[in-house]
């Protein structure tokens, strides 16, 4: 626990300092016309960015995101020769994740966007890299959205999504069980070449969600998001049947600068998914996210966003908490 709220205390604090520091000298070089309009600009209020929760804006935006996190409570059941559970092991994985995405407003009330992204995750000691071992993920997302009522306060988007990820894995205690059941058998002379499947695995994913997102403001220092969205969904495992997937969120954002002279904000957010996207061993998540960001420029955000996930396992009742701090910058073009 310990080692916990040390993780989270020092992701807010670098969270704290990026964000002045980035926000400043973005805010020194460029100088912005304030009467040109700025689509996050929204009922006096400049609603922020989160990576866990959507925003419904019509808008030509360019964003990066770069996390950086760990996971605890991994629970990797263990298995004899006869595919039989003798006992498990408990393992702690470090993983990164990069991630850009564009969008194009084609008018006033329609966008088109396209996402890549890329994670991997690896144990943190000897035992758990054994149990882990290593994977990497690569995805992409396409989409579109659509303006349904734009009111002077709020606005409600729908939306339609396609998003594919591809998994890879390495798993050392799966190829040695390989091996040493091979051996056993009797063909011990081609007992690496018949456990070679053992050792790299490979999975895709893929999901079709159509849903809605809005964005209301009842003041210019408050503002909230919400979204939710529902489809078909597989898993990673090959010959698993489809699945529906239902997926929504929420944040609320204060902005001290209507307030204070000082131009920065603060945003708490939510994201509950039936089917976590990211892994193969893994089901339903929550996300819990709290973030800082610098608000001095109307069409540039920059700032961090620490999230904590509570996700379920499949192999196991126990669940897995992540922490993890994302630095989040985005430009909108008009």
């Amino acid at each position: 626990m310990s080692n916990r709220r040390r993780c989270i205390s020092l992701s807010t604090g670098a969270c704290f300092l990026v964000a002045l520091v980035a926000g400043s000298v973005a805010s020194a070089s460029v100088q912005e016309s304030s009467t040109e309009p700025a689509p996050r600009d929204f009922g006096g209020y400049l609603f922020m960015t989160s990576t866990v929760v959507p925003d419904p804006f019509i808008s030509t935006t360019f964003g990066t995101t770069t996390g950086f996190g760990k996971a605890v409570n991994l629970v990797v059941p263990i298995y004899d020769l006869h595919g039989v559970q003798i006992g498990e092991t408990h393992s702690d994985i470090g993983f990164m994740q990069l991630e850009f995405n564009y969008q194009y407003a084609i008018n006033r009330t329609v966008a088109v966007r396209a996402d890549g992204n890329g994670s991997a995750r690896v144990g943190t000691s000897a035992t758990s890299i054994l149990a882990e071992g290593i994977s990497a993920l690569y995805g992409y997302g396409l989409g579109a959205s659509v303006g349904l009522v734009r009111e002077a306060r709020w606005q409600l988007s729908g939306t339609a999504d396609l998003r594919a990820n591809t998994l890879f894995g390495v798993s050392p205690l799966s190829f040695v069980r390989a091996v040493v059941k091979s051996a056993v058998a009797g063909d011990s002379a081609n007992a690496v070449a018949n456990a070679q499947d053992s050792l790299l695995t490979s999975g895709d994913n893929l999901r079709v969600l159509g849903g809605l997102r809005a964005a209301y403001t009842p003041a210019p220092w408050i503002g909230f998001t919400g979204f939710v969205e529902a489809g078909m969904g597989e898993k990673f495992q090959k010959g698993s049947s489809n699945t529906s997937v239902a997926n929504f969120g929420a944040t609320v954002g204060v902005d001290l600068r209507p307030l204070t002279p000082v131009p920065i904000g603060l945003q708490g957010a939510f994201r509950r998914e039936s089917l976590n996207e990211k892994g193969d061993d893994i089901g339903s998540s929550q996300t819990f996210g709290l973030g800082i960001f610098y608000t001095g420029r109307r069409f540039f955000s920059v700032g961090l966003e620490n999230t904590w996930s509570r996700i379920t396992q499949s192999a196991t009742a126990e669940k897995i908490d992540a922490v993890q701090a994302r630095i989040v910058l985005r430009y909108d073009f008009n």
